[in-house]
């Protein structure tokens, strides 16, 4: 019986000079104080490069995250901001955007992002909407545990480490829900207990797109518009137009209608302040662009304002009887505008 406890006792101890830590329920827990050390969180930075982000930067955004929290809202408005920003020259590097729920996105492409995780917590690393992944490699698969599902239209990865000091990358391909391919490459390193509750990414090149796209939508909207439009005109109410003019020859070779149909216009309203007249399209090169007198009723000469914009003539009035006056003599052509 001694020589069983004897025997018993010598081969625990055998294991437990050959394990770095007791196995509990099949995870590996690194013993206390046993120097492993993380290089994303301990001493020194896990990686050099641009886009990689110091030990000291990522305690602060892990242990101290901004007091504000993040909503759809200002995620959105920070992610244009930023990119706006950057676009514009006004940033070298755009920096990864942390909200109060752990949350932490990285710009896709700008950047290798850090996931800080712990042994018996899940990190989540969350994918572009409507993308699909395809492979999935990570540099120690045996030391951790990945699973992948879905959020609605959103691949997202769980990532736990089966103990601390662990330091590792992660890479994931897929294709976008436009066709373009993906390439996630991401950082991996364990803690004893501080982790990355959820990685994301903010996507610069697709919002410049999409600014790109409204903006020549834009474009072609107001082209469209400018060719369906012949006139723009001063805001006016249309229950205030008054119709109620005619037009008829008054002068010229034969007085009639046809003597003076190369500068008749085609309409004239007024809105009780001004009077609108608009003359056909290409008016210059038809008949010539008609002098405007005016008469008032007394039937007396009357000077007016007027321009001429967009097809029309607009008169800073709204006299009893108005006159299109071209050529002379003979040949004259006179149109006479009266109100009715």
């Amino acid at each position: 019986m001694n020589a069983d406890k004897q025997l018993r006792k010598l081969t625990t101890m055998v294991v437990l000079s050959i394990l770095p830590g007791l196995a509990v329920a099949g995870v590996i827990v690194p013993k206390a104080g046993s120097g492993h050390q993380v290089p994303a969180i301990q001493g020194g930075s896990a990686a050099s490069g641009p886009g990689v982000n110091d030990a000291q930067t990522w305690r602060k955004i892990v242990a101290a995250p901004p007091s504000a929290k993040m909503s759809f809202r200002t995620r959105v408005d920070a992610e244009k901001s930023l990119t706006q920003a950057f676009a514009a020259g006004k940033l070298n590097d755009l920096p990864p955007i942390a909200g109060s729920d752990g949350t932490i996105l990285y710009p896709y492409g700008g950047s290798w992002p850090t996931v800080v995780a712990s042994p018996l917590h899940i990190s989540i690393i969350e994918l572009q909407a409507g993308c699909h992944p395809e492979q999935l490699d990570i540099g120690a698969p045996s030391e951790w545990i990945l699973h992948q599902a879905m959020a609605g239209d959103t691949p997202i990865l769980t990532v736990s480490p089966r103990f601390a000091g662990l330091h590792t990358n992660l890479m994931i391909t897929a294709t976008s829900q436009s066709g373009k391919p993906l390439i996630y490459y991401v950082n991996l390193v364990s803690d004893h207990s501080k982790y990355t509750p959820k990685v994301g990414f903010y996507y610069p090149q697709d919002i410049q797109s999409t600014w790109h796209l409204q903006t020549a939508n834009a474009q072609a909207a107001k082209a469209k518009a400018d060719a369906e439009t012949i006139a723009t005109l001063p805001n006016i109410n249309a229950a205030d137009l008054d119709f109620r003019w005619k037009t008829h020859c008054a002068g010229g070779g034969w007085f009639s209608d046809s003597a003076c149909g190369n500068i008749r216009p085609v309409r004239i309203f007024d809105d009780g302040t001004h009077t609108y007249i608009q003359m056909p399209s290409g008016q210059a090169s038809r008949g010539g662009m008609p002098t405007i007198m005016a008469e008032n009723s007394a039937g007396q000469p009357a000077i007016i304002n007027w321009q001429y914009r967009d097809h029309y003539f607009i008169v800073d009035s709204v006299p009893h009887q108005i006159l299109l006056l071209a050529g002379k003599g003979s040949a004259g052509k006179v149109v006479k505008i009266t109100h009715r």
